[in-house]
Order: structure tokens, then C-alpha cells, then sequence
């Protein structure tokens, strides 16, 4: 009774960091939504997007990595302001970039930037909540299912009146704000972490196990447990599928249904705009029934709408992407309360920059495959490695069900 007081108290500490994890996916999530309008601007094939929209992700996921190991020693907070601030800066130099070079290059340099934010308030929150994570996570994940959700919109609305860059420098003031904002709150002590934070940081740095061997030791710890191999293995897994959705769907609407590539972007939102109700409705049973069913159930269910979505006529097809959109994002919270009772406090940090890499990192592989496969067979048959992905997402489940 004691710990669940305590969980309810911190409830509102969940807040900021709502608001800036929807944030981070707007900006993480504005370039595939925009895959259309940047192909159309810079000339380029299917390939050449998914190329840009792979080094903007993999940039995510290799850059989580330091910033887990960085926040499992320093001051989590400071890193993910420092985040922010330097993706807002960096996006004012895409008003210059006339060159797919130097596109992709900005692009990189930002998603290094964007990578602080997972590893820091995810390690934050598993430390500070003991029990119903699955919930919490699911709590938590809504600010970034709101964001993702109203990503095209907010992209294809701009587009219509000022051009994709605009968005990016109107993004960065609330970036800068947010991130202020939280640095400040919990140096006045605001949010009722500061006590816990400065424990557990004293207690990594003088811990002195022999599991706590730094990066190398804890990659042998994931390599040599089965459950939490397999885990990573998911979260790839899912960064594939929603990677690849994300960037492919915008261009299937304008190629294959023939919408503008405008409209096109903001029709996208019937994809990512029920991950916000999924993500809860995932954490939730997640306590209830046990993270791997509701992961198995997400990536079963899934499957045949994917495959379904090339043969159904125009509202056929986004009826199934809105209810693919609803139901695959139910496992992630799943996803994150397993890694969280899997791994020593100590190493949290570590634990979700390595996840953010399986599903930034390995994820972002399907823009190049995607890419590769669309401009070979045309826009429709990108849906088929993304079945094949989640039937292995949910045979996996199954297997580590079977497992306990």
C-alpha cells in the first residue's frame, strides 16, 4: 500500500515528460510522414527516401546506446535538455539545405540529438515506479502516440501554405520550452525525483557486482538470457513494421490511391491515430494478463490487415491501416515493462538505449528494403515484408510463452 502511494504521488511527475516524448516523435516522426513532398522536391526514387529516412533513424538508435550508457553515470535530466536544445538549433539549417547531401546530413546530426530523450526518461521511470509499470508505460507512451497521431497532420497543413522546413523551426520553440521546463522543475525539486535520482546514480557508480561490468558485460548478460535476447529481437521487430509504415504508407496514398503528395500526408494520421488509445489499452493488460500475450495478440492481429490493405478499394484500405494503427501499437508498453523487470536498476539507462537501438537502429533497416522493393515491384508490395515481419514478431511471443 505504502509503494502504491508513492506511485500515485509521482503520477504528476509523468507530465513534462508526456509532453516532450510527444515532441520527440513529432520531430522523429515528420520526415517519413513527409516522404512524399521530399521525394517530390529533391527528384528521388523510393531508394533515396528510404535511404534518408534510414540515416535519420539509425542516427536515433546508434546515438541511444551513448546516451544510455551516459545516463546511467550523469544527470539524465540535463541530457535530455541538452537533446532538445541542440535538435532545435539544428533544424534552422534546414532552411538552407538545397542538396540531398546536405539534407541527409542535417538529418543524422539531429536524430543524435533525439536520441537522449528514450534511454533518460524511460530509466527515470522504471527506477521511480515499482509496480503496474505496464500501466505507467502505457501512460507515458500516450504522449508520444499523440504525437506520432497528429504528425501528419500538423505536416500536410504546413506544407499547404509554407513549405516542409517551416515545420521543423515551428517545432523548436516548444522543444526548447519543454526541455527548460523540465531541467527547471527538477532542480527546484518540483517532481519528487531528485532524492531517488541522486540515490540510484550513487548507487551505480559505487556498485562493484560482478554483473555491473559495463557495456561488454551487460551485452553478454542479453546474449546469454533467452527472454531478454528475445525481447530486443521484438522491439526490432517493431521498429521495422513502424518504421517502414510510416515512411511507405504516405507514398502508397499519393502513388497508389492518387492523393497529392499533401494530402496524402495528412491522410496518414488514420495510421498513427489511434496509437494512442493501443499504447493504454496495451499497458493495461499488460498488468492484467501478462506482457506476452498482449504482445502476441498485437503482432497476430496485425498481420492480415497489412496484407489485406494492396487488394481493398481507397476507404477498404484506410479502414484497415486505422485499425492496424489502433492494435500494433498495444505491445510496445508490453515491450518496455518486460526490459524494465529484466535488467538490475543499475543498468537501466544501458537496457533502453540498446531497445531504442533494436528499434531505431535495426528498425530502420526497412526504409532501404522497402524502398529497394517499391521501386522494383511497385508501392503495394511493400505491405508483404511487413507481414512477414510481424508473423515472426508473433511466432517469437509464442515461443517465449511457451518458454515460462
Amino acid at each position: 500500500m505504502e509503494e502504491a502511494g508513492k506511485n500515485t504521488q509521482l503520477v504528476p511527475a509523468l507530465i513534462p515528460f508526456i509532453v516532450l516524448h510527444g515532441l520527440m516523435h513529432i520531430l522523429a516522426t515528420t520526415l517519413p510522414a513527409l516522404s512524399p513532398v521530399i521525394k517530390e522536391e529533391f527528384q528521388l526514387t523510393n531508394t533515396g527516401i528510404g535511404m534518408l529516412s534510414f540515416a535519420f533513424a539509425a542516427a536515433i538508435g546508434l546515438g541511444s546506446i551513448l546516451s544510455g550508457m551516459l545516463s546511467d553515470r550523469f544527470d539524465g535530466i540535463r541530457l535530455i535538455s541538452m537533446g532538445f536544445f541542440s535538435t532545435a538549433i539544428l533544424s534552422a539549417l534546414l532552411l538552407l539545405s538545397r542538396d540531398f547531401f546536405s539534407l541527409t546530413l542535417i538529418f543524422i546530426v539531429m536524430g543524435f540529438g533525439l536520441s537522449f530523450y528514450h534511454p533518460s526518461a524511460l530509466s527515470h521511470i522504471a527506477n521511480s515506479f515499482k509496480i503496474k509499470r505496464g500501466k505507467v508505460f502505457g501512460v507515458h507512451e500516450i504522449g508520444g502516440s499523440v504525437g506520432i497521431a497528429i504528425t501528419p497532420l500538423i505536416a500536410g497543413f504546413v506544407c499547404l501554405y509554407a513549405g516542409w522546413r517551416l515545420i521543423y523551426i515551428i517545432l523548436a520553440f516548444p522543444a526548447i520550452f519543454f526541455a527548460f521546463l523540465l531541467f527547471k522543475w527538477v532542480r527546484a525539486g518540483k517532481m519528487g525525483w531528485e532524492t531517488r535520482k541522486q540515490k540510484f546514480h550513487s548507487d551505480a557508480r559505487t556498485s562493484t557486482s560482478a554483473n555491473d561490468q559495463g557495456l561488454k558485460g551487460f551485452i553478454r548478460q542479453i546474449i546469454s538470457t533467452g527472454s531478454i535476447r528475445r525481447i530486443y529481437v521484438i522491439e526490432g521487430l517493431f521498429g521495422f513494421v513502424m518504421g517502414g509504415s510510416l515512411t511507405f504508407i504516405p507514398i502508397f496514398l499519393n502513388e497508389a490511391e492518387g492523393l497529392s503528395p499533401e494530402i496524402a500526408v495528412m491522410l496518414t494520421c488514420v495510421f498513427t491515430a489511434g496509437g494512442a488509445i493501443g499504447k493504454f489499452v496495451g499497458g493495461h493488460f499488460s498488468d492484467l494478463v501478462g506482457e506476452r500475450k498482449v504482445m502476441a495478440y498485437g503482432f497476430f492481429l496485425v498481420a492480415p490487415l497489412f496484407f489485406a490493405v494492396p487488394y481493398l478499394p481507397r476507404f477498404g484500405a484506410i479502414l484497415a491501416l486505422a485499425l492496424a494503427g489502433l492494435i500494433f501499437p498495444t505491445v510496445l508498453p508490453a515491450i518496455i515493462a518486460t526490459i524494465s523487470r529484466e535488467v538490475p536498476p543499475s543498468r537501466t539507462g544501458m537496457a533502453f538505449g540498446l531497445l531504442m537501438f533494436a528499434g531505431f537502429g535495426f528498425g530502420s533497416t526497412s526504409r532501404i528494403l522497402l524502398g529497394l522493393i517499391s521501386d522494383s515491384f511497385g508501392i503495394s508490395a511493400v505491405f508483404y515484408p511487413i507481414v512477414v515481419a510481424v508473423l515472426i514478431g508473433g511466432v517469437l511471443n509464442v515461443c517465449m510463452s511457451e518458454g515460462e
